[in-house]
């Protein structure tokens, strides 16, 4: 591994859950090849966080309180600009309630990085991850990974990364100004992020020998294998979420001039609002409530940041 003080480096996003960070920050001290420095971004209004990092009291530990909640999109955008800032050639983008699986992660990574600079790749990516999908430029839908598809190569391309999935991203494309939006606050600023990579040439890449690994641990077998998620008419749900990914959805894919996948959002969300009637009076009143606010939201340009999410 490489051992240049300035080659590795790592923030944490967290909001009052020191309890939860402090288990996050032990996972990356411990890591086998572990970042020079941990960035403490802190959402917190509060100063538990705070007092939590100083009992630490670790030299590899900087903590940067926001002072207000900046949301996961403006404090992947603070750690990113104060770690390019500092120097840093790779940036781990952490969540506090989603620490790396075991110690073995962030060497792994940095195999594939090397792996890809034998090949001439390394100065062309933007962003290696754990997992990753492809982009339906269509209809703006993400795709994971076939089984079949993970087999091709050990390391493979993609067209975007999801959160919270050991995002290490290149400092190079920071420099550039190619930097998480922060008014979208909560959800799909990754998606968000890898499209813009993409748009200015830069190319994603996910471990899918360690991916293909896991799968096979939980028994999904089949080569055809691939996640399915759907989430709408879920009454456990969070309806806040549901209005975060319409308004995030459709500014990502009109400020990237992504016409379809607008126009396809768009005629989707027009769609949800009478059909959650489907799943009972008092689910489809929440459900156009909100889904109309986010449209709202959107067209004239509020991008609220209050609405509690679990």
């Amino acid at each position: 591994m490489n051992s240049d003080p300035l080659h590795f480096a790592a923030f944490i996003i967290t909001y009052n859950r020191p309890d939860i960070l402090k288990e996050s920050i032990s996972s990356l001290l411990h890591q086998t090849y572990s970042p020079n420095q941990i960035l403490i971004v802190d959402n917190s209004l509060n100063d538990h966080t705070q007092q939590m990092v100083d009992r630490l009291n670790s030299d590899k530990l900087i903590y940067h309180k926001v002072g207000y909640n900046s949301g996961p999109a403006g404090g992947s955008k603070i750690g990113l600009l104060i770690l390019s800032e500092l120097g840093y050639k790779w940036i781990y983008w952490g969540d506090d309630n989603n620490p790396p699986r075991d110690s073995s992660v962030f060497k792994r990574m940095f195999e594939c990085i090397d792996a890809l600079a034998i090949n001439g790749n390394k100065e062309h990516v933007g962003l290696i991850s754990g997992k990753g999908a492809f982009f339906n430029h269509f209809n703006g839908r993400i795709r994971s990974l076939t089984n079949a598809e993970l087999k091709k190569a050990e390391i493979t391309e993609v067209d975007v990364v999801p959160g919270g999935h050991t995002l290490i991203v290149n400092s190079e494309v920071i420099k550039k100004e190619i930097i998480p939006d922060e008014s979208l606050f909560f959800g799909f600023e990754d998606l968000d992020f890898s499209l813009k990579l993409r748009k200015h040439g830069y190319k994603i890449y996910v471990d899918a020998k360690t991916w293909l690994q896991i799968r096979y641990k939980h028994n999904d077998l089949k080569n055809a294998y691939r996640p399915r998620i759907k989430s709408f008419g879920d009454k456990t749900g969070n309806l806040n979420r549901q209005y975060y990914s319409t308004r995030n959805l459709l500014k990502i894919f009109y400020s990237q001039k992504l016409w379809f996948p607008f126009i396809f959002q768009l005629i989707k969300t027009l769609i949800k609002i009478p059909s959650g009637f489907l799943y009972g009076l008092n689910f489809g009143v929440k459900n156009c409530l909100i889904q109309s606010k986010a449209l709202r939201d959107f067209f004239v340009g509020n991008y609220q940041k209050n609405l509690k999410v679990d």
